[in-house]
């Protein structure tokens, strides 16, 4: 299934690349009702990643004052943790950003973390990139996850495993879906 969604990202670059804006648009617009809704209008750390392969560009639409911002660093044992990265930092930078040492000593725990895939079930599955970074983090996270899709990526099942995480919500080109959380 990976490389089928993986070739059907590829052929539809174009929609791909005008998608990104209106992902970051409703990824913004429910930051924006979390504010207000569930952190009683307190700024909050979001947990971000970089993009890779043909995978959402979110930040794109931010302006660095809706939030604190970290970044997801893998570790080589199948572990995730988070830094805390300067907005400016991330504006623009399409590839993977690289935390330096000092950064790396500092973690910090995100209210809501960014989850990236490659496909999504209306029931909150997700098929990730493929190693269990993202569900082995998520299974002793307590706060918000957030999976970040292109429309063309809902598949009917990702054939979930044991180890397999569910979402909180979806945000896709057109639209929020919210798990009855």
């Amino acid at each position: 299934m990976r490389v089928k969604i993986k070739e059907k990202l590829k052929s539809e670059h174009v929609y791909v690349n005008r998608s990104h804006k209106k992902i970051s648009e409703n990824l913004k617009t429910l930051i924006q009702n979390l504010v207000s809704e569930k952190f009683n209008g307190r700024k909050f750390l979001i947990g971000g990643y970089s993009p890779i392969l043909s995978e959402p560009i979110w930040f794109d639409q931010f302006s660095g004052d809706e939030c604190d911002f970290s970044m997801v660093h893998m570790h080589e044992e199948i572990q995730l943790s988070y830094h805390l990265v300067n907005f400016l930092e991330l504006k623009g930078y399409q590839e993977k950003l690289k935390l330096d040492d000092h950064r790396l000593k500092s973690e910090v725990q995100p209210d809501l973390i960014l989850v990236p895939g490659l496909a999504f079930t209306k029931k909150f599955d997700r098929l990730g990139r493929g190693k269990a970074y993202f569900d082995n983090f998520m299974k002793n996270y307590k706060g918000l996850k957030v999976g970040l899709f292109f429309d063309l990526q809902e598949v009917e099942s990702t054939y979930s495993e044991d180890h397999d995480e569910i979402l909180d919500y979806i945000v896709t080109e057109k639209d929020i879906l919210i798990r009855g959380i």
